[in-house]
C-alpha cells in the first residue's frame, strides 16, 4: 500500500492490516511525543469519538502537559482525548519487572474493569525493567530463560488478548547500538523479531533539527523527515 498525503491517515490504513506497532529510537528522537500525537489523533480521528486508550507508564511518566500542547488548538478533541486516555499506574511509573508482569496480568484478567470501548494499549518503555533485571545476571542460560519467560508470560498473552479484543497494541522501545549491523536497534531485538508488527523507527540527523522516521511493514519501507515543535511532530 501507499502512505501519502496525511501521515496519520497512512498509519491508520496500515492498522487495518495489523494491530501491533513498535516505536523505537534513541533518546531525544521524539518517541513519546510521537506516540502521544499518534494516539490522540487516532482517538479523535472522526466523530462520533468513541474509542479509549490505556497508557501504561512502564518507565516514563505520561506527560499531560505535552498532550495539551499538541492538541491545544483543537479544544473539542483535546477534551475527549484527556478523558479517554487512562494512565496506569495512576501516580508514578512501574518500579520493577515483577510489578510490570503483575499489571499486564491484571489487564488481561476477565474480571478487570477495563475502560469502555478500549481500542489502544500503549506501553512506554516495554523493555526497561527487563533490561535492568537481566543486568543482574551473567549466566547465558538464565538470561535466555528470563527472556523466554518475558515473551511467554507477558508479551505473547498480551498480544493474543489484544488480537481477540481488536485492540491496537503500541510498544515503545529503548535502543542500543548493534555493532554487527552498525545501527541502533531496540534492546532484545531478537526477542521482538518473533512478533509480526508495524515497525516505526525514529533517528536523528546530525547538525540539524530534522529527524528521520522509517516505517517497515511486510518487507516494505517508507521514509519521512520531521521536526519536533511545541505543537508536536511536523512532517516535512
Amino acid at each position: 500500500m501507499h502512505i501519502g498525503g496525511n501521515f496519520f491517515d497512512g498509519v491508520r490504513k496500515l492498522l487495518t492490516y495489523h494491530n501491533i506497532i513498535s516505536i523505537s529510537g534513541e533518546s531525544g528522537t521524539g518517541k513519546t511525543t510521537f506516540a502521544i500525537q499518534l494516539v490522540g489523533t487516532l482517538l479523535s480521528y472522526e466523530p462520533p469519538f468513541e474509542d479509549s486508550c490505556i497508557w501504561v507508564q512502564a518507565s516514563e511518566k505520561f506527560s499531560l502537559k505535552r498532550l495539551i500542547q499538541i492538541f491545544q488548538e483543537q479544544k473539542e478533541k483535546l477534551g475527549y482525548i484527556q478523558n479517554n486516555i487512562y494512565v496506569i499506574p495512576q501516580n508514578n511509573p512501574i518500579h520493577t519487572y515483577e510489578q510490570q508482569s503483575s499489571l499486564i496480568q491484571q489487564l488481561m484478567d476477565t474480571s478487570s474493569n477495563l475502560p469502555p470501548s478500549l481500542k489502544y494499549i500503549v506501553i512506554d518503555n516495554v523493555s526497561h525493567h527487563l533490561r535492568y533485571k537481566l543486568s543482574c545476571f551473567h549466566n547465558p542460560k538464565y538470561i535466555s530463560s528470563i527472556l523466554n519467560s518475558f515473551y511467554e508470560t507477558q508479551l505473547m498473552p498480551l498480544i493474543l488478548f489484544c488480537k481477540r479484543n481488536e485492540i491496537i497494541l503500541i510498544l515503545i522501545h529503548e535502543v542500543s547500538y548493534n555493532p554487527k549491523d552498525q545501527r541502533n536497534k531496540p534492546f532484545f531485538y531478537r526477542l521482538y523479531r518473533r512478533i509480526k508488527k508495524i515497525d516505526i523507527v525514529l533517528n536523528k540527523l546530525h547538525h540539524t533539527e530534522k529527524k528521520n522516521l522509517h516505517i517497515y511493514y511486510n518487507k516494505v519501507k517508507w521514509n519521512f523527515q520531521f521536526i519536533i515543535e511545541l505543537s508536536g511532530i511536523t512532517f516535512l
